[in-house]
């Protein structure tokens, strides 16, 4: 567990060369321009938002702890910049789930040699953007309510004084959930079952999660953090997931739900 930190970081460092190989450019390419797309979005059309939503938090601040506006408005600022990022995130991940889902798939054959899928033909493309889709939605269905729970915790007096902390764990996780998921997916393994082993190694999860925050917040980097999470996300799963639990040939992991 002591060096699960290091082991997402050094998933990453695997990742660079891994995103820029010739191989793997025309999957790179899709993702890449669904987060171009995301972020000019996000900077067009939420910088008016994000104050207005802001604003409003700080009006439920009770007079005694004026003093403190400094301090809440940075809070509430952090809080406002997470949901309006799961906002407009949760939908380019649902556009370019398929994209993704491939890329971690020629990922994990070129570091294994194992061929994850035979062919790829038209039929099996709209098969693979088919699942993806409802793949996706069950992780909407996972973060949906925890997202409206901390969002409903950030406005109880007192009580939301932990909710950046609160924000800022969710994210990591929710990350780790987002990227990981395609190589599971990929290996037929379910949603539920996934998330149950990353349960068993939350300091690695985390890991990465906030890795994927830090990288998120580097102006130009964040541009190119979708894909790079991507392969990290394909690499964790090689090094530490693949043969964990009996996944590999495990027939009780054989059927997509």
């Amino acid at each position: 567990m002591i060096l699960h930190p290091f082991k997402a970081v050094g998933a990453f460092f695997q990742a660079l060369p891994l995103l820029f190989s010739p191989s793997l450019r025309l999957f790179v390419l899709a993702p890449l321009l669904a987060n171009f797309a995301l972020m000019a979005i996000l900077y067009t059309f939420a910088l008016s938002f994000f104050t207005e939503l802001t604003d409003g938090m700080m009006s439920w601040l009770p007079d005694w702890l004026g003093f403190l506006d400094w301090l809440f408005y940075v809070l509430f600022g952090l809080m406002s910049s997470f949901f309006l990022f799961y906002s407009f995130s949760i939908g380019v991940n649902i556009l370019a789930a398929p994209f993704m889902g491939i890329l971690a798939e020629r990922v994990e054959e070129k570091l294994t040699g194992e061929v994850v899928q035979e062919t790829v033909s038209l039929a099996v493309i709209l098969s693979l953007v088919g699942h993806s889709m409802l793949r996706e939605l069950q992780k909407l269905t996972y973060f949906l309510p925890r997202i409206i729970l901390l969002f409903v915790v950030s406005f109880i007096p007192v009580v939301n004084i932990v909710a950046p902390i609160l924000w800022l764990l969710f994210s990591a996780w929710m990350f780790s959930i987002q990227y990981l998921d395609y190589s599971f997916d990929n290996n037929k393994i379910r949603f539920r079952d996934m998330r149950s082993t990353l349960r068993q190694k939350p300091v690695l999860c985390w890991s990465f999660g906030f890795i994927v925050m830090g990288l998120l917040m580097i102006p130009l980097v964040n541009l190119f953090v979708m894909p790079l999470a991507v392969v990290a996300a394909s690499a964790l799963w090689v090094g530490e997931f693949k043969l964990d639990d009996g996944f590999k040939g495990n027939s009780n992991f054989g059927v997509r739900k």
